[in-house]
Formats: structure tokens, sequence, C-alpha cells
């Protein structure tokens, strides 16, 4: 076996931003490319020979020269060619005691190579995962492997594969798909490499994005996986968004612009201390989302594919019952369902039911009924494609329920106003007066519009023995207060001076045993608030309502509130520092505290 080596030039290093003369720059100055070593391959028959030998005697020196030819070696395609086809030639030899020669073969790079040297790869590979199913596993590890880039490569451009990387991405899963095809035992193997292999939260964009985007491509191909891996991506999506909370991408958003250096050999572009890795992250992630529910939903002509809709829409569904809907204060990930739910009117309608269906049944627990009702409110308050009629509907439906909730408690003698025991009910009362207010301007329109705010009886919700005003967020009880007078629909603030003289906070035992104080205040978790990342929010805007009130028209209500009678001066005296309840652009309920 002759060896030659080949030397290459030494590589041309750029100025370093270091000073120069100093030790770094000039070890830097200095790196040579390494020299690549190339074997003249053995014979066929020698090949041959080689493994008989191996499986009669359990060593042999020529094997263990083989095995560190395929290792260490820079193959030429020939070369690399000629040795699959001699190794499809003893497939029935690669039993479990040639696992180490079956593994050096797995980790030849291949997927770049010419047309040829890439069949002959896949053809070994089927022929051998159909002669030896036990080598499968390792056989779809390392594949899948593959869905992850150098750590070196920069990301795409707009989030548009390279034409490059599309090429490789198109051999491997040519490959899977043929396996999973004559050799069913592969498709358990395949999901469960995709969650081991799936990048940790703080690894490169470009990682995440290489990876999802082939999680995407093995969906089309194999559809029944679809479920299993939206729930493997959202999980994971999950926990890049609540380790990237609203408030720490505005801070690295608004803070200095200064620069950091990359070396001067690296080619991805600069980057500044303001950026926020993991929404970057997350960002290029629900863009690409965004993307594939757009064309999973629409054929090439662009219309919307009702049955393919149907199904993907139960996917997502399954994926939000079980992963999105239990994590409290996510920011992003919920968005999926927002645009699902914007391809068609019949699809909106069916997510308000599900999540209503959940916000009635006794059975499912307080916290998922809260949020269900929390996801309702925001949703018909966010979402310009809710028609105006679903919207007098989802508030009759929470009208009613609230009367029908009130009408068993005014029969007791004795009520326990705890939050904690009626928490659903006043997450709905909450709901209601929130959507009311936020959408003030489309209830209002009419006579009849203003009729049917009447039929509500929002008065009697206000009064009633539970006095849902007393554990409503400030924001939202000021604002309710001010448009109910105004329209002579309710009278809140004698029930609101009330309240404000009993502030005596709650003190309870968890169920931990643990002593926990409560200021008896809901939270104000609503799931649709502002949308902060960038690139995914091209998809979010022209579907997303923001909450606008003309200057005017507030100075003239605050004006009005002013003049009225003493009742209502305790809202600008009682607490001069009120503007600390004010909320800002990102976060709940979207509209400001009055005062």
């Amino acid at each position: 076996m002759s060896i030659f080596s080949q030397n290459t030039k030494t590589s041309s290093v750029r100025s370093s931003i270091l000073k120069k003369g100093t030790n770094l720059s000039k070890r830097f100055s200095e790196i040579n490319t390494q020299p690549k070593v190339r074997f003249v391959l053995p014979h066929s028959k020698r090949v041959h020979n080689i493994l008989i030998e191996v499986t009669r005697t359990g060593s042999s020196r020529d094997y263990e020269n083989l095995l560190v030819l395929l290792r260490d070696a820079e193959l030429l395609d020939d070369d690399l060619s000629s040795l699959l086809k001699e190794a499809t030639q003893c497939i029935s030899l690669l039993n479990r005691d040639l696992r180490l020669f079956v593994e050096a073969i797995l980790g030849v790079r291949w997927v770049d190579r010419n047309k040829s040297v890439v069949s002959e790869y896949q053809s070994f590979i089927v022929n051998l995962i159909s002669a030896h199913n036990y080598h499968a596993k390792f056989v779809i590890d390392k594949l899948v492997f593959l869905y992850i880039p150098d750590s070196s490569k920069c990301e795409w451009p707009d989030g548009v594969p390279l034409d490059s990387d599309c090429l490789k991405f198109v051999n491997i899963h040519y490959l899977l798909n043929i396996l999973l095809v004559v050799v069913p035992m592969c498709k358990e193997l395949l999901l469960h490499s995709l969650r081991h292999h799936f990048p940790y939260h703080t690894k490169s964009t470009h990682i995440h994005e290489c990876y999802l985007h082939n999680l995407i491509w093995t969906m089309e191909y194999q559809p029944s996986f679809r479920s299993e891996i939206l729930h493997l991506i959202f999980s994971k999506l999950v926990i890049m968004d609540v380790n990237a909370p609203k408030g720490d991408i505005e801070k690295a958003a608004n803070s200095g612009s200064e620069e950091i250096f990359l070396m001067d050999d690296d080619t991805c572009s600069v980057k500044t201390s303001s950026s926020h890795n993991i929404a970057h992250t997350l960002d290029v992630c629900l863009a690409k989302l965004y993307n594939y529910i757009i064309e999973e939903c629409h054929s090439p002509a662009g219309e919307l594919d009702w049955n393919k809709t149907k199904s993907l829409y139960h996917d997502l569904i399954t994926v939000f019952d079980k992963v999105i809907l239990p994590t409290y204060n996510t920011h992003h990930v919920q968005f999926v369902m927002f645009v699902m739910c914007s391809l068609k009117s019949s699809i909106t309608e069916a997510f308000l039911n599900y999540l209503w269906k959940k916000v009635c049944n006794p059975c499912v627990a307080p916290v998922i009924r809260q949020a269900s009702v929390n996801y309702i409110a925001s949703l018909i308050a966010r979402a310009n494609y809710v028609p105006f009629l679903m919207l007098k509907g989802t508030l009759q439906q929470m009208a009613d329920w609230v009367h029908s909730y009130i009408g068993t408690q005014d029969g007791l003698e004795y009520i326990n106003s705890d939050v904690r025991v009626h928490s659903v009910f006043y997450s709905v009362c909450q709901a209601l007066f929130y959507v009311v207010v936020f959408r003030k301007k489309d209830l209002l329109r009419t006579k009849k519009d203003i009729i049917f705010l009447e039929s509500m009886n929002l008065a009697k919700t206000v009064t009633c023995r539970l006095n849902p005003l007393r554990v409503c967020q400030p924001a939202v009880a000021q604002n309710f207060a001010a448009l109910t007078r105004k329209y002579q629909l309710a009278y809140c603030y004698s029930v609101m001076e009330q309240n404000s003289r009993n502030t005596i906070p709650t003190i309870y035992q968890d169920e931990k045993g643990a002593i926990v104080m409560s200021n008896n205040v809901l939270d104000a978790f609503y799931p649709f608030d502002p949308y902060v990342l960038e690139r995914s929010s091209q998809k979010i805007q022209l579907l997303y309502r923001e909450y606008k009130e003309k200057r005017k028209q507030r100075r003239e209500t605050e004006q009005m509130e002013i003049t009225e009678a003493e009742v209502d001066d305790f809202l600008y005296q009682e607490n001069p520092h009120s503007s600390s309840y004010k909320f800002s652009y990102g976060s709940s309920p979207g509209f400001k505290f009055k005062g």
C-alpha cells in the first residue's frame, strides 16, 4: 500500500483587529493548512480476503490498516466509489463482528460527492440494512446527525437554504425515505434519533434553522410522523420562549450598539451586543413554521386546500393542548394558532369552541380553564380576522355563563368570595370586561350594538355578591368603568370605592405547606399581546389589531371624570403614584390605566 502526501500552500490571513506584534496575532499569521493524506485502496478481492480473514481469526493487521485508511484518508470520488462497490459485494460478511468496518464506512463524507458516489453509498446502505437490520440504529443516527451543519457555517439569507445545502439534504432524505419503506423498524428509530439529536436551545441559530428545515422536510414525505415531530418542535421552542422574555428582548434591542468583532478568518457577519441570541433563534424558527403552515394549507395556485388545512389543524391543536396551553406566560410560540386561525373563519370558530369547552368543563384543572378563557379574550380582541358576529356570539356565551354562575351563588346564605374558590368565574368576568373595552369601537358603532351590550346585563355582573371588580386588573377595571358610565351600561365607581377600602391581602398555606400572601388580583396574562420578534412578525402584522385611543378623546374622558361627583374623586387622590399601574406596549392588557 503506497502512501503519498500533498502539502498545501500557506493560507493567507487577513490583518487582525489585534495589535500587530502581539504573540496571538503572530500565531494566527503562521497557521498552515494540515497536509492531506491519500491512500491507494486495495483490490476488491483483497478487501474480500481481508474481511474473510478477520472473520475467521478475529484479528488482522490488514483489517486494522483498512480501518485506519477509511478513518483518516482523503478519499477521491473514484476511490470512494470503488470502495463502496467492493463493500457491497461483501454485504453477507458484514455482521456484528465487522461493526467497526461498517462504522468506518458510515463515517466517510459522502453527501456532497458526485452522483455516482452518492448512488453507490445509498445502494450500499439499503443492502446493508436489508441484510443486517441490527445496524439500522447506527445508520439512522448517522443520517440524522447530518441534519446538523458545521458550527462555522453562517445563517441562510432570509432563512432560504443555499443550493449546496439543499443538494446535501436531498441525498439524505432520499436515502431515509427508502429505508423507511424497506425496513419498517426504522420509523421508530428515526423518531427516537430526531428527539435525541435536537440541538440544545443555546446552540447557534444556523444549527437550529438547519435542523428545523430538515424536520419539516421529513414531515413532507412521512406525514404520519407530523404529529410527533410537531410535538418535538414545540416542546423545544417553548423552552426557548420562556428563556427569552419580552423584557429581555426589548432591553437587548434598546441597549448600546457596541460591536463585538469576530476573528478575521471568520466569514460570518459582525454581531452586536444588542442581539438576544435565543430570541433571534426563536424568531428564525417561528418564521419557518409560519411559512410551512401557509404553504402546507395552500395549493401551488395559492388556493386554500381544505382537507390539508383540517388535517394540520388537528395536529396543531393536539400539540397546543399538550405543550403550549399548560405552559404559563409564553410570549410568541402560541401565535402559531393565531396564524392557523387566520386561514379560515371555521378554523377560528373551531378553536374558540375547543377553548370554551375547557372553560365550561369542571373536570379540567382551574388553571387550564383560566388560561383557556384568556386565550379566547386575547384572540377575539387582537385578531382582525374574527368576524363581528363571532365576536358578539362569544361575548354572549361569556355573559350567559357568568349570569348562570351568579344564579347558583345567589341562592346560598353564605358565599366564600376567596379568589381561589371562584378563580374561573373571576377570569371569565375579567375577560368579558377586557374584550368590551378593547373592541369598544366595533361594539358601540350603532344603537343596535348598544342595545346588545345592554342585553348582557353588565350592571348585574359588577354588583353581584362575588364582586368581580375587586379582583380585576386595575387597568381593566378603570377602563371598563369609564366606558360603562359613559354609555350608562353599568355604574362601577361606587363598587370600586368600597373595594378600595378593603385591600387586606389574603394569607394562606399552599399544597406544599408554604405560607403565601396574595393581593387578590388576577394575573394579567393575555397570550396574544404585542409581538416583538422581528422576522416572524411579518406574518403577524397584517392579522393583528393594535389598541389605539385618540389623545383628544382620552383628554375629554379624563376631564369629564374630574368634573364628576365626589364619588369619583378617589380615583385621582387615593394613590398619587397611580401611573405605576400603566401598562407598557408589550404587556397586558394592551391599553393604559386611566389616572
